[in-house]
């Protein structure tokens, strides 16, 4: 048996118990600093007034004159589905989180009888959801009906699952808008209707994904899931003294904290796989970014060319930088060079000097000029001194 706890709009769930607002109300989630003008997922009483995912704000509004929106809030909703995925492994399951972020999923295999029956089992898992966010659990033999059971809330045995699936719609399915359009296009609305379709005409109409699809309306599909390999995280965070919004600000900050979470990555023997950018905006909710290298290294150089362009993207001031690395790397990522170039011996050598500097007098005394306002007239307010790093 595959357990599944799945909260529907996730995202929106978490903005909304971050803003505190009601889930009554009709409110979407609005465009983020620098996103497109359209609104993602909304509450039912918005819904219901016409307000769908990827209408403009304008026209939204004007579907739905009392429609409120929220500030997407992503770091939240990160560190929300990393809470839950923590307390479900505390529970003694391999996890493997959902491709949409809002579904979690773990062989019941040998967890049954530890914890004294599924009904326990699946207690224990809702009791790991956040509370007020609306999660439900379910369980059946194959990842696809665990899913449709846990929207449901039920446990589904093997000689139930097609009869379960067959009055569900077919929309449900994970196929190609194209393979929908073609579903549609026969007259075929649920799931059972898709399961009585003859294999080889799935095959010849929509592909190996069509026969993937069929398969799972006959509970036929892979049980198996492939849970994750638990991260070894490390993390560094600066705030502001006053928002900040120039580039080069934030690009000097980005560094500084992308010398220090390399340093603790190499002290613990490790490499850096992949890294998530997060920043409190003044206005309220966050920007937030995973950038997953191509491989592992302790090279601040190299992840500083992955990661500092994502900069660009944030449009409104911000309250405090963050990132955070997963340093389950091996130690010897990357290939090693022979001989040092030019460049890196004065790297090294200036490194060293730095280092006896700060031994002698502390951080204090080696600091750096970063580009705050260069518009400025005044220029106190042009530049800045910071940490410097070699």
């Amino acid at each position: 048996m595959i357990v599944t706890a799945l909260i529907p709009l996730f995202p929106l769930r978490i903005a909304l118990l971050e803003a505190r607002m009601p889930w009554n109300d009709p409110i979407a989630l609005g465009p983020g600093p620098g996103a497109p003008q359209v609104i993602g997922p909304c509450t039912p009483s918005a819904w219901g007034q016409g307000v769908r995912p990827g209408l403009r704000v304008g026209e939204a509004l004007a579907r739905c004159p009392g429609l409120d929106l929220v500030m997407p809030d992503p770091d939240a909703a990160r560190s929300a589905a990393e809470r839950v995925t923590l307390r479900l492994e505390d529970l003694g399951a391999a996890v493997a989180p959902g491709d949409d972020g809002e579904s979690w999923s773990f062989a019941a295999t040998g967890l049954i009888r530890m914890h004294g029956g599924m009904a326990v089992l699946m207690r224990r898992a809702r009791a790991a959801l956040p509370v007020g966010a609306g999660g439900r659990v379910g369980a059946a033999p194959t990842p696809f009906a665990s899913r449709e059971a846990a929207r449901a809330g039920v446990v589904i045995h093997q000689d139930e699952v097609a009869d379960f699936l067959a009055p569900l719609p077919a929309g449900r399915l994970p196929l190609p808008q194209k393979s929908r359009a073609a579903l549609e296009a026969l007259g075929i609305r649920s799931m059972g209707q898709v399961a009585h379709l003859p294999r080889a005409s799935v095959l010849d109409r929509l592909g190996p994904t069509g026969v993937a699809a069929w398969e799972m309306t006959r509970g036929e599909d892979d049980p198996r899931i492939s849970p994750r390999v638990p991260p070894q995280p490390v993390g560094e965070e600066v705030s502001f003294p006053e928002s900040i919004g120039a580039l080069p600000a934030l690009e000097a900050a980005l560094r500084i904290l992308i010398a220090r979470i390399t340093e603790h990555a190499r002290t613990q023997g490790g490499s850096v796989r992949s890294i998530i950018m997060r920043a409190r905006l003044e206005d309220g909710g966050s920007w937030t970014h995973a950038v997953a290298l191509r491989e592992a290294t302790c090279d601040p150089r190299r992840i500083g060319i992955a990661a500092l362009p994502h900069l660009a993207r944030i449009t409104a001031p911000v309250t405090s930088l963050a990132i955070e690395a997963d340093a389950g790397g091996p130690p010897d990522a990357g290939q090693l060079a022979l001989v040092s170039t030019p460049d890196e011996e004065r790297m090294r050598r200036a490194g060293a000097a730095l280092a006896q500097v700060r031994a002698a007098g502390g951080a204090a005394p080696v600091l750096r000029l970063v580009e705050i306002e260069p518009w400025s007239r005044l220029p106190e307010r042009i530049w800045a001194l910071g940490p410097y790093e070699a």
